[in-house]
């Protein structure tokens, strides 16, 4: 009688441990989501020329709230932002903001719907590393072809609000550009749906603005270290500056008498 009293106890210990454990631990933990990823807002803000008018973020990197100030579930990322949202009207061209190549595009669940991922090597960013950008919700999935080059500024499909429909947001969605970059080690690297790439790291997307413009006399003159002056293409088809390699990823409209 006196060891089955302590085999139950033991037992019952041990329940309870693992009970703790799947209560304390981030639900939905996996790959590139949950307590897996350190993710932390990067510092940085965005400042754009008073010569244009850009479509601007409306949750940042790491923000743990949504455009409409309701927090994020943290099923993903531990309830931060891994990406940057742009609220769009549906049809808006999306640009790539580098040179590169179409590595992935599909077509996700819930807060995915639509999307496109672009390699782009240090050559067609300027920068010291490579990134991979994914383009999610597009209205419907992008005519490019696995493997096409795109140009600077290039359109790669249209702003949408596929996974958003229901759930948080309701049967009107939440039509916007949810932008995420991801920086690599080489050109070789596999990307595909969400939370499936854990081995390269996360980064803010100002980030890429940063880094490639960083060190230039105008941007110098202009912002502090942690402001990025964000070049863009207008949309009349100029570039500003002339010589950058990174642009933002939407148009922007030209101010009147500007």
């Amino acid at each position: 009688m006196g060891r089955n009293r302590y085999a139950v106890l033991v037992n019952a210990r041990v329940i309870l441990a693992f009970v703790l454990f799947a209560v304390s631990a981030p639900s939905g933990a996996g790959p590139g989501q949950g307590s897996g990823v350190d993710i932390a807002p990067s510092g940085l803000t965005a400042v754009f020329s008073s010569q244009v008018r850009c479509p601007e973020i409306s949750s940042p990197f790491a923000s743990r709230t949504r455009y409409d100030g309701s927090n994020r579930p943290r099923s993903a990322f531990g309830g931060h932002h891994g990406g940057m949202d742009i609220t769009l009207a549906e049809g808006t061209p999306l640009l790539s903001l580098a040179a590169g190549t179409v590595v992935a595009k599909g077509t996700g669940g819930m807060m995915e719907g639509n999307y496109i991922w672009l390699r782009h090597a240090p050559e067609d960013t300027g920068l010291k590393y490579w990134i991979y950008t994914k383009y999610q919700h597009l209205d419907t999935q992008s005519g490019l072809e696995l493997g096409t080059a795109v140009a600077l500024g290039q359109a790669i499909g249209q702003s949408g609000k596929t996974g958003t429909v229901g759930g948080h947001y309701g049967r009107a969605g939440y039509p916007h550009l949810h932008l995420t970059v991801r920086k690599g080690q080489s050109g070789d690297q596999e990307v595909g749906d969400r939370g499936s790439m854990s081995n390269m790291q996360l980064i803010d997307p100002l980030q890429v603005y940063h880094d490639a413009d960083r060190g230039t006399a105008d941007v110098a003159r202009h912002v502090s270290a942690s402001e990025v002056l964000v070049p863009y293409i207008s949309t009349d088809g100029m570039i500003v500056p002339t010589n950058t390699r990174v642009v933002w990823p939407l148009a922007c409209q030209p101010v009147s008498g500007s």
